[in-house]
């Protein structure tokens, strides 16, 4: 029992008389909770949580906030009602209800506010200036809690953890979560204010949210474009994947490493005839699509033979999906694709994939060479320029266009039929031909695809072989680098393609062997 003076002292707290108002029930119900916490009971715990159930229990955990927990915001939501609601002052308490959006109404400017009041605005802003100044130097358990969690959540008077957000971050989030009504930039000062910060701190640190909350907005904006990007190229490769050829047991893609270092031996030999661009629209198919795992441009070298010479041939694009698989692709507008120094890289390049087991795809990002192969064709004008052709063996392009007379004729139909019955097309200046004899020393433009010998048996006709000036066993060491390997450019003129597959040495000198004319009398 008190003394009757200690007794008269406890009975003239606020505290005290605060939670005789409050009802019996609420009362024993807070008591319990407690008890059962901590088994001891504060008079201010005690009141606060009656004012605001789970409040005492409340622990300043970013991750909570970050994750924005239903508990955790239902509960400050709470602490900063009831700290509302706790200042002595009716008028601040009407201010700040109105100003935060408090009591199930919307954040009002100082306009709203003002005319609900009858005052000016300029009244209104220095209600709301004092009651923040008295809210923050109030000592009743709601307001001390919110002050507390506040200050521990927001780190204003601390540097914050290396791998947490700032504390300018931190403000913007609250507001966010405590206020979601009121601007930023009024309820992040308040905040701060409320954190312990002086005025001119406060502002500093709305000033750094506002410019958080743009880059965020930024970030944002740009996200939702790369989804619809990746929507997008999903679509889009789904419907060319269904174009592409594949070739035998399928092998699996090189590493990328592996990619990236055949890349930078080759870019100055490349750089010599100029900077190769591959159209954006592909790129940006391969970058977003989400069934590529990773692919290079240009990646390979593989020899082939046109207009009665040795040539390399660097492929497009070489793509890895994410199964494993392995895709050569081909980036060229259409019509081109019938182009005869074209064809016969496509040929080259068709029978490396097929040793291989890799996918090959001709496209201009949208369209693919099936058009040209599927497309039909007026039978009318299909006989006209066969009949020209027969007659006259090369026509230019006036004499096509003779030939078609009215007959409606367009580039891609007029590819077609090039790629259909094999004829050869040149441009610059124009010139359309029969398909060549298959001679290995037919005329110079006439376009003629080797097949290496270690490649699968199905190859060209053997006298194509032997157009490739075949190496004697000390060549081939002669040719070695300071490294031990073989430069590209002269494993191309042997007929070899990059990267050269295993036993390629052997089966080249095989091949020289065997091209050798017998010893007399052996």
């Amino acid at each position: 029992m008190l003394r009757p003076e200690r007794r008269e002292v406890f009975l003239a707290r606020q505290v005290v008389h605060d939670l005789a108002a409050t009802a019996m029930e609420v009362r024993q119900a807070a008591a319990r909770r407690l008890w059962q916490d901590g088994e001891h009971l504060l008079l201010d715990d005690w009141l606060l949580e009656c004012v605001c159930p789970g409040a005492v229990a409340l622990t300043a955990d970013w991750s909570l906030i970050a994750e924005r927990d239903a508990d955790t915001v239902l509960v400050l939501g709470e602490i900063v009602a009831a700290a509302v609601g706790e200042m002595p002052a009716e008028r601040d308490q009407e201010v700040l209800s109105r100003r935060l959006g408090l009591y199930d109404q919307p954040a009002q400017t100082l306009e709203k506010v003002a005319e609900a009041l009858g005052i000016s605005r300029e009244r209104v802003r220095q209600l709301q200036t004092r009651a923040i100044r008295r809210l923050a130097n109030t000592a009743v358990p709601a307001v001390r809690k919110l002050r507390q969690i506040l200050a521990e959540l927001s780190c204003v008077e601390r540097v914050p953890p290396e791998a947490g957000p700032s504390s300018a971050e931190r403000l913007l989030d609250l507001s966010d979560v405590l206020l979601p009504s009121v601007a930023p930039r009024q309820a992040i000062p308040l905040l701060a204010r409320l954190a312990g910060a002086d005025k001119v701190r406060a502002d500093n640190l709305a000033a750094e949210a506002s410019t958080i909350r743009i880059l965020r907005h930024e970030t944002a904006r740009r996200e939702a474009v790369r989804q619809r990007r990746i929507e997008r190229a999903t679509r889009r490769w789904t419907a060319l994947a269904g174009e592409i050829n594949w070739f035998g047991a399928p092998e699996p893609a090189p590493m990328r490493t592996e990619l990236d270092t055949l890349r930078e031996e080759e870019g100055i030999d490349r750089g010599r005839f100029g900077v190769w661009h591959c159209p954006k629209r592909v790129i940006q198919l391969l970058s977003f699509a989400p069934q590529i795992a990773y692919y290079q441009e240009q990646p390979l070298a593989i020899s082939y033979q046109f207009a009665g010479q040795q040539r390399t041939y660097y492929p497009d694009i070489l793509a890895a999906t994410e199964d494993g698989r392995c895709i050569l692709i081909e980036v060229k507008p259409v019509y081109e694709m019938a182009m005869a120094v074209n064809v016969a890289k496509y040929q080259a390049v068709e029978e490396f994939c097929r040793s291989r087991g890799w996918g090959l795809v001709a496209t201009d990002g949208n369209r693919t060479r099936r058009l040209l192969e599927h497309r039909t064709v007026d039978p009318q004008l299909e006989n006209a320029l066969t009949a020209a052709l027969d007659a006259q063996g090369e026509l230019t392009w006036p004499q096509v266009r003779a030939a078609a007379s009215s007959l409606p004729m367009d580039t891609l139909g007029l590819g077609s039929l090039i790629l259909k019955h094999g004829w050869v097309w040149h441009c610059r200046p124009y010139r359309l031909r029969l398909a060549p004899l298959p001679d290995c020393l037919g005329t110079p433009s006439e376009p003629i695809v080797p097949t290496p010998e270690y490649l699968p048996s199905r190859a060209v006709p053997e006298a194509t072989a032997t157009c490739i000036a075949l190496p004697s066993p000390e060549e081939i060491e002669a040719a070695r680098t300071p490294a031990g390997g073989w430069p590209r450019q002269q494993l191309a003129t042997w007929g070899i393609p990059w990267p050269p597959p295993k036993g390629w040495k052997q089966q080249l000198i095989a091949r020289w062997k065997a091209a050798q004319p017998e010893k007399p009398g052996s």
